[in-house]
């Protein structure tokens, strides 16, 4: 890996992780290699992006942050299973009767479906795994909402700049791009989290002499040494930075 890129933090390298992923997902899909002829694409076609994604951006990613195997393997399986169904839930969207609120609904519960397991997988047990899940299931939803809107005016407005082929492609390499840099930054910002110490000292006078002393004030000499205990103080502030960095 180049020295600039491994040098960039973890939500561009997975951004751009998400990119490719999304680039080779449809060129796969569309692949005359794999497909002699177009007719024999069937539903496996979709089953690619997912794979794809897996091995491109979860699989680098899992090894960056120092993920369990079990972890990554979760990932990985999640990745694999969980595209084909959030695309049978958009694309039953095209069958019925044609409906904007109906498509861009579908598409929308599509992205979240999907953006809601990788992430439920990928930050299940981390520190503030609940924030990370929120902001990459808002993602993923957002952008396949924004995939069911261009798909449903490309099929009702004749002069509509992107075609419906173009857009489903571009939807794709988008989400792949924007759920993977949500992924880098949310392993970065629990990877950020030190377990922080102060120490400080503090004196605790011995009860009994503090006892003499009231009872005999003059038996106190100048000389005399200090009597007590010193204690070490631990003042453990994780918690607060670890909440600081949730809400960041």
């Amino acid at each position: 890996m180049f020295p600039g890129l491994q040098r960039a933090s973890l939500t561009v390298r997975a951004g751009l992780l998400g990119f490719v992923s999304g680039l080779l997902s449809c060129l796969l899909a569309e692949s005359r290699i794999i497909y002699i002829a177009r007719e024999q694409k069937t539903f496996d076609h979709v089953v690619w992006p997912g794979l794809v994604f897996a091995l491109v951006v979860l699989l680098p990613l899992s090894r960056w942050v120092g993920a369990s195997r079990p972890r990554i393997a979760a990932a990985l399986l999640a990745s694999s299973v969980v595209y084909p169904i959030a695309w049978r839930i958009a694309a039953s969207s095209t069958t019925g009767p044609p409906s904007w609120a109906l498509m861009i609904a579908a598409f929308a519960l599509a992205g979240l479906l999907g953006s809601f397991v990788l992430a439920g997988v990928f930050f299940f047990r981390r520190p503030c795994w609940a924030n990370g899940v929120f902001v990459t299931v808002a993602l993923g939803a957002a952008v396949a909402a924004m995939m069911g809107a261009n798909l449903r005016a490309a099929m009702a407005l004749a002069d509509w700049p992107l075609p419906a082929r173009d857009g489903l492609a571009l939807f794709v390499v988008l989400w792949q791009a924007v759920v993977g840099a949500s992924l880098g930054r949310g392993v970065q910002v629990r990877s950020n989290q030190p377990a922080t110490a102060s120490t400080t000292l503090r004196h605790v006078p011995d009860a009994g002499f503090a006892a003499r002393i009231a009872d005999d004030p003059g038996d106190i000499s100048p000389c005399a040494p200090t009597i007590g205990r010193t204690e070490v103080v631990h003042a453990h502030n994780q918690f607060h930075s670890s909440h600081l960095a949730c809400n960041s």
